[in-house]
């Protein structure tokens, strides 16, 4: 088991996960979509990239 981390938001129906294709960032409600940053640092630093309104975080989980 490997520790990573991903970028997520709080919705009303759960969370959120940062999930990234060729046409940019978008959002999956299914957590094996997301993107996995080797640490909690990376998913952080990704998090603080998007826009303040998103209100997005890292979330460390096992994988």
């Amino acid at each position: 088991m490997t520790l990573v981390a991903v970028v997520a938001r709080r919705r009303y129906q759960g969370f959120e996960y940062l999930a990234r294709d060729g046409q940019g960032n978008n959002w999956s409600t299914v957590e094996r979509d997301a993107r996995l940053y080797p640490s909690v640092h990376e998913a952080t630093r990704a998090a603080l990239r998007l826009p303040g309104k998103v209100r997005a975080f890292a979330l460390p989980i096992c994988h």
